[in-house]
Parts: structure tokens; sequence; C-alpha cells
């Protein structure tokens, strides 16, 4: 049975890396998964990363209550890397934040305080969306801090990808003994655990799979492997139009039965790219423990946010508020970690920079990042306090050319076939307009908000406000209704409101330490 827990900058950074030099060094591995869900399954016991769990969660401690704070991939992978929120990284979307980005915020990433604190450094897989574009330095720049770099030109592929190999472009075609990106950041991280271990260097890995991100391409061993089954059907499940919520689901319509098919094989697709993320576990690990490093090092585990598969008639996809999009697995192992240890506090993307800095042995967060550490929390200290509440934000997609609408031509697949998609579509318009088209992604500007997200032993609640010409407000007992149902802004005391709207705005204006004790 598992154990549970309750619920001026260079002057700091120099203070805080003198404060820590003398402290011991452990390793750290850091595995990010792109698009893995919390609340469809795919950390069940009979599921993908059966022997990561046996690995790693069964070894190690669990977190009930994870969250990204962001639910998209750059901006997420922003607030990972620096251990700010997405208003203090400005990186609000997909553009990834440009030079500005690469010339303030990341200077500041993990990669920076590792090298300061003596490790040696590695990471291997995606980065940001926009990696390697020539707009922001090519294949040819290497972010702070990195001694060795295998980042992916992009977004996640399997086949066909460019990485930049330490600043030189490397190209990748389709064979899979050579090309299979999850397996080929499996090799290259094998190759540095060989370097780093025989030359006795404390050493920080970060690895970025493209699994579980479509186009989910499997390993031919895992081809079919499980074909036919469908996705978990939540209360939520093809629940549409839905009048109570923002004017994005009140236009879609219910998937029907080639649509149902249609995100039935995303769910079985993710599962078998899950398979080979599980091989890769298995081959680090067993590689540290001959090497007789595996009890001096950390290891944790996470994705980059949710996703949701036909929740509010959705076939695929993430960027909502809802718990299926923000709820991610996290875990972890490590010295001073009991094995069996579950926390229900929550710990969201912010906290990860800080807690793998405090691995390392700083223990004072650098001033400017907004999370904390829970080290402590996970070696079964009791912290003698936590934050309440915590801020998840999102900046609708502003750009038309990223959108397809099929008016008449609708997306389908066969269920029993994993390889049977025949079209893109994210969601179904039509319930206001009476024209109904497929969309991709299902997204728009008016898909912009701030919610603040509480969980303490009385409250769990969600509440949204977002940045359209309605103003619009979304709230949720989640205690009551752990799906996002059925939205009470209209039912709730307007003091009630106020007081969510002032919690609310004091979170989307924090920096620094103002963000660790909202």
């Amino acid at each position: 049975k598992k154990s549970k827990m309750a619920a001026p900058l260079v002057v700091a950074v120099v203070a805080t890396f003198f404060a820590s030099s003398a402290a011991a060094k452990s390793n750290v591995v850091f595995l990010l998964t792109d698009d893995q869900d919390y609340m469809l399954g795919s950390m069940r016991p009979d599921g993908p990363l059966q022997k990561t769990r046996r690995l790693i969660v069964d070894d190690g401690v669990w977190f009930n209550n994870g969250f990204a704070n962001t639910p998209i991939c750059c901006p997420s992978r922003a607030e990972i890397q620096t251990g700010r929120y997405m208003h203090n990284t400005e990186v609000y979307d997909n553009s990834c934040g440009g030079m500005d980005f690469i010339n303030n915020q990341e200077k500041l990433n993990v990669a920076h305080y590792a090298k300061q604190l003596g490790y040696a450094t590695f990471y291997a897989g995606k980065y940001l969306n926009t990696y390697g574009s020539p707009g922001v330095g090519g294949l040819s720049r290497i972010p702070p801090g990195w001694d060795q770099w295998y980042g992916l030109q992009g977004n996640s592929r399997y086949y066909g990808y460019t990485v930049s190999n330490n600043g030189v472009p490397e190209k990748h075609g389709n064979d899979y003994a050579t090309d299979y990106f999850t397996d080929r950041i499996a090799n290259r991280s094998l190759e540095f655990l060989a370097n780093v271990t025989a030359n006795k260097t404390p050493f920080f890995m970060m690895m970025g799979t493209p699994a579980c991100h479509g186009p989910n391409d499997q390993a031919p061993q895992y081809m079919q492997t499980y074909a036919g089954m469908q996705s978990p059907r939540l209360p939520s499940w093809n629940v549409a139009p839905n009048p109570d919520k923002h004017w994005l689901l009140r236009q879609i319509v219910p998937m029907d039965g080639g649509h149902i098919n249609v995100s039935d094989v995303y769910f079985q697709r993710r599962w078998s790219v899950l398979r080979s993320v599980d091989d890769m576990v298995e081959r680090l690990v067993n590689f540290m423990v001959q090497a007789n490093v595996w009890n001096d090092t950390f290891f944790i585990y996470s994705s980059d946010h949710g996703y949701h598969l036909g929740e509010f008639g959705m076939l695929y996809d993430k960027r909502m508020p809802y718990e299926t999009d923000i709820r991610v697995p996290l875990f972890a192992r490590g010295p001073g970690i009991p094995a069996g240890l579950e926390i229900n506090q929550s710990c969201t993307h912010i906290d990860l920079t800080p807690t793998i800095l405090d691995m390392m042995g700083m223990s004072d967060t650098p001033s400017q990042m907004d999370g904390r550490s829970w080290l402590s929390m996970a070696q079964g200290i009791a912290p003698s306090s936590w934050r309440d509440h915590f801020l998840v934000e999102y900046s609708g997609a502003g750009f038309p050319e990223l959108f397809t609408s099929q008016p008449g031509k609708f997306c389908t697949a066969d269920a029993s076939n994993e390889s049977s998609i025949d079209g893109k579509c994210s969601c179904t318009f039509g319930a206001v307009s009476g024209v109904v088209a497929d969309k991709s992604p299902c997204d728009g500007p008016n898909n912009t908000y701030a919610c603040v997200r509480s969980i303490t032993p009385s409250d769990n609640y969600m509440f949204c406000m977002f940045h359209d010409d309605e103003n619009f407000v979304e709230y949720y007992d989640l205690n009551a209704d752990p799906c996002n149902l059925k939205n009470l802004a209209k039912s709730t005391p307007p003091s009630k409101l106020q007081e969510l709207t002032m919690q609310l705005e004091t979170l989307k204006n924090c920096t620094g330490a103002n963000c660790r004790n909202a």
C-alpha cells in the first residue's frame, strides 16, 4: 500500500550558486513525453508503459496532482526549461517567442545552472517547435548550457526528420533500424551515458520523445498492438454542443461513427508509440544499474501537457482548460525518495526546473523563477506550507494558415486498423451555424484564457476568464464534477466571483517569489 502526504537577478544567481557549490552531486535524468495524457489511462497497469511503472513508479513517488500550466507544446516547454509562467517567458504560442525568448529568458534555462554546478549536460529530442528554423539561429544554434546536443528540427516526427547533432545537421530517412526517432534518442542517450559514467562526472540528461504526438508512427513490432481498442469513455465523452461553455465549445457537434473511429484509432496509435518509450526507459535504467550509478541518480518522468480523445465531441488534441488537457503524468525516483509514496499537493511544470536544481544541490530557487522545488516533499518531508492554487493560461491560435476546414468532407477510420485514418479533423463545427465542417486544429483567437486551479483538502475548483468579446467565465467544482461538465458561473454569487477574479488577477501578474507565495 502506498503511503500518502497531505495536502537584483545576477547577485541572486551568484549567491545561490556559491551557497550550494559544496552540496553532494546526484545525477539527474528527465524524460519528457509529448501529448501524453493522465486521465485517459496511458499509465494504467495494463497499459503501454508497464516496464516504466515497475522500474520508476513502483520504486519512487507518484504525484496525484501533476499539472501543465499551459496545454500546448511550445509555451509549456519554455515554462519547463525556465521555471516561469507563460506571462513571464512571453512564449505565448507555437511560434516559441522567436529571438526575444532566445536573447532573454532562455539564457537562464535549467542547463545554464547545471553547468554552473559542475554537471555534464545532455539534451536529445524535441525541444521547441521552431528550433532549427533560420529565423531563430538554424540548426547550428545550441541553446545555453548543453554540452551534448541532439535537438530535433521543428515538431515531433518519427521518420524523415533532421536533427542538430552538436550544431551539425543530420538527416534521417524512413528505415526503422537507423532512423526511428524514439530509438535514436535512446541510442544517443546511451552513448552519452557510456562516456560520462566512464569519467565519473555528475550528469544531467533531458530527453524529449516524439511520442505520443501525431503522426504516432509505430515501430514495426508494435503496429496493430492495440487495434480495436476504444478510448476511455469519460462522462464528458461526446457531450456536445455545450451551451454553458465558451464560444468554441458551443459550435461543436457530436462525433458520428466515422469520427468516433478516428478518435479511437488515435488512442490505439498513441499507446503503440509509447511502447518504444517503455523500451527506452528499460534500456537506460539497465545501463545505469550496470554502470553502478543508478542509486545516485534521480529519474523524473512527465509530459508537456495532457490530451483529450472525444471529450466534449472533440476527436483529439489539447489546448483546452479542462482536466484532460492540463493533468499530466508526473513521477520520480532517486536518492532519499521512498518507494510507494504518493503526493496529493499540486505540482506543476514551473516546479520542474527548481526541483532539478535542488536535486543538484541548489536548494535556493533562482529569484526569477515562479515555481518551487518539491524534492523534500518527495523525500517524505511534509512541507510547512505549499501553494493552494496555481495559474493555467493559454493564448488561442491566431494564425489562419494553420487551420483547415472541410465542409461536406469528413475524416474517417476503421477502428480495427491502426493505419486507417483518412483526413484531418480535431472537431466538427455546425451546432450554431448549421454548416457542418471538420476543423483542425480545434482552436481560435477567442480560445484565450487564464484560470486559477485550486486544490486543498477542502477545495477543488477551477475558475477561468476568457479573453473574448463576451468576457466569458467558467467555474467548476471538481470534487462534484471532475470532468468539467457543469459550469457554475451563472449560479455563483457575484461576491464569490469577485473573490475568484481577484485571486486570478494576482496570479496573472505575479513573478518570482510572488508566484511561489500566491
